[in-house]
């Protein structure tokens, strides 16, 4: 049986299960607590972090080498890819894929989902507000001023399906609604309404109803 370990909340085990579902792929998930990992976690994640992977070929960590690894194997069934063709197109893709895993992880996840909602919901530690009030001020607000030059007004960063790119760069900012902010759509109202878009769809719709009983804790 084809398994991830990991919890649905995380952007990195979320794309893997779009994948996964995109592809019809059987799978079960695991669940595995980042701040709670298992004493023999590392044998499968060497690096400590989820989602792990296994199947009847490999066992995998990291989000973005088993999205490609399943694209491989899956990919060119009645699915169209995650992945855009041609080149550019595919390079630009990985691009934004890192800018979620990396900038967006770090600054909605680390600066406003660990500090509104893991800090004191489920690590019973109180909220930073002054790391959230920072985030959201000073670190954020350039990296949404390079997002919205980046994103159309309609449609999704590809096209009009939407891609594991999409998953990648929309995700971080499900995690930062859980924790009650929002992008300005005044300020940014391209990345606001690409976001909605994306989060509108059913893929996302499956995603975020999975999530809700651990937002509700």
């Amino acid at each position: 049986m084809t398994t991830v370990y990991g919890i649905p909340v995380s952007p990195f085990v979320r794309k893997v299960l779009f994948v996964l579902e995109h592809y019809s792929v059987e799978h079960q998930l695991e669940p595995v607590i980042p701040f709670d990992l298992p004493a023999d976690f590392h044998k499968l994640s060497p690096l400590g972090k989820i989602p792990a992977y296994q199947d009847d070929e490999v066992t995998l960590a990291d989000s973005s080498i088993i999205c490609a690894y399943l694209d491989d194997r899956h990919g060119g069934s009645a699915q169209p890819s995650v992945y855009p063709q041609g080149r550019v197109n595919r390079a630009r893709a990985q691009w934004f894929e890192e800018v979620g895993d990396t900038k967006l992880v770090e600054l909605l996840g680390g600066g406003i989902f660990l500090e509104r909602v893991v800090k004191p919901k489920f690590m019973n530690e109180p909220t930073d507000h002054g790391v959230v009030e920072e985030t959201i001020n000073v670190s954020l607000p350039p990296v949404l001023d390079y997002l919205e030059t980046q994103v159309t007004e309609s449609g999704f960063l590809f096209g009009e399906d939407i891609m594991l790119a999409d998953v990648s760069l929309a995700g971080p900012f499900v995690n930062a609604m859980y924790a009650q902010y929002q992008v300005d759509a005044e300020r940014w109202p391209k990345l606001a309404g690409y976001i909605q878009r994306v989060l509108a769809t059913p893929a996302l719709q499956i995603r975020m109803a999975a999530e809700k009983a651990i937002m509700a804790g």
